[in-house]
């Protein structure tokens, strides 16, 4: 995939180098050189360059089958939220009933007990 701009052809490339080094700078600003060097800045090897085409076909083909994916799951997914939520909403309720427990009817109408009257002395 390449393309003519500004006099220039710029191509989309892969680049295979060693894992343990960065590729040099060039005499462009945020240009990079095709030699791999070192820490220690020493050349090690030359990169090498891959084209890009496969790499955007995959990556383009690889977000198509995950968008029909997500199409086609976002159904299941939101009907078991759904139940997820009225599950949830079920048991809040029951937890709330649980936790606010009614009196019983023997004992609200229960009356206090009265000291005797006989018991009573006069001082």
């Amino acid at each position: 995939m390449n393309f003519k701009w500004g006099g220039w052809i710029w191509e989309l490339m892969l680049v295979q180098r060693p894992s343990d080094t960065h590729l040099s700078q060039s005499s462009t600003p945020g240009g990079k050189s095709p030699l791999a060097r070192d820490d220690d800045n020493t050349l090690v090897t030359q990169a090498v360059l891959f084209s890009g085409n496969k790499a955007v076909l995959g990556i383009l083909s690889a977000g198509v089958v995950m968008g029909a994916a997500a199409v086609k799951a976002a159904p299941h997914v939101k009907s078991g939220l759904i139940s997820l939520k009225s599950k949830l909403s079920r048991r809040a309720k029951e937890a709330a009933d649980v936790e606010a427990p009614v009196p019983s009817p023997a004992v609200a109408e229960a009356e206090p007990e009265q000291p005797d009257a006989s018991r009573l002395r006069a001082v």
